[in-house]
């Protein structure tokens, strides 16, 4: 419980850090319907939720490459130019 606790703390500095605003904003639903678990691939109710994303804080570096495979996550070391070119078509 303590690691998943820690984790968590580590997963929002990640996130304030190196998140990728623009898209969080751009796919505000479909972020949210992940968090709840709300999605088809892995439909819960939200006790289930809250136990599933408790065991996934557990490999937190499992997560951060989700994350940084989908486009949520910068990679460590991207400049504000890469950023820019990354999001380039969300404007749109």
């Amino acid at each position: 419980m303590i690691q998943s606790t820690v984790n968590l703390f580590k997963l929002i500095r990640i996130l304030r850090e190196r998140g990728n605003r623009p898209l969080f904003r751009r796919s505000r639903k479909q972020v949210l319907d992940i968090l709840f678990c709300r999605n088809d691939i892995n439909r819960q109710n939200p006790v289930s939720a809250l136990w599933y994303w408790f065991g996934v804080l557990k490999g937190l570096d499992m997560l951060v490459w989700r994350l940084e495979t989908f486009g949520f996550l910068f990679q460590p070391g991207t400049t504000e130019e890469q950023r820019l070119h990354l999001n380039r078509y969300l404007e749109s």
